[in-house]
């Protein structure tokens, strides 16, 4: 940011020094207008002319890109939330996995413990 301020600092003193030394009135021709002016007055006019159109298009810019920020922040949280949903998604499958493993455990105790039963000891 200081680096700007400085250059734009340096770019205004240059174009002061260029307009004072162009100060001869010259004539301005616009469409059906004409006009006998100050040069340094054209050079400012000019320029301040050109900071507008250079500060209108860095604002359309500026509202483009916080338009774009705003959708993505908008999609993140989305993705948060589905991230969130499948993760409670993802713990109740492994605890139905557990809740499985123990069930089979005792299906096959009691199942041992049967056929233990049906076997005639020797």
């Amino acid at each position: 940011m200081q680096k700007q301020f400085i250059l734009f600092v340096l770019l205004s003193i240059i174009i002061a020094i260029f307009a004072i030394t162009n100060a001869d009135i010259i004539t301005v021709r616009l469409f059906f207008w004409t006009f006998d002016l100050s040069g340094s007055l054209v050079i400012l006019i000019s320029v301040g002319l050109g900071g507008l159109l250079v500060f209108l298009f860095g604002l359309v810019n500026f509202f483009k890109n916080k338009r774009i920020i705003w959708d993505l922040q908008k999609e993140l949280k989305s993705a948060k939330l589905t991230i969130d949903e499948l993760t409670r998604q993802k713990n109740l499958s492994l605890q139905q996995i557990e809740d499985l493993k123990a069930e089979m455990s005792a299906n096959r105790d009691e199942l041992i413990r049967t056929l233990q039963s049906k076997i005639p000891v020797q």
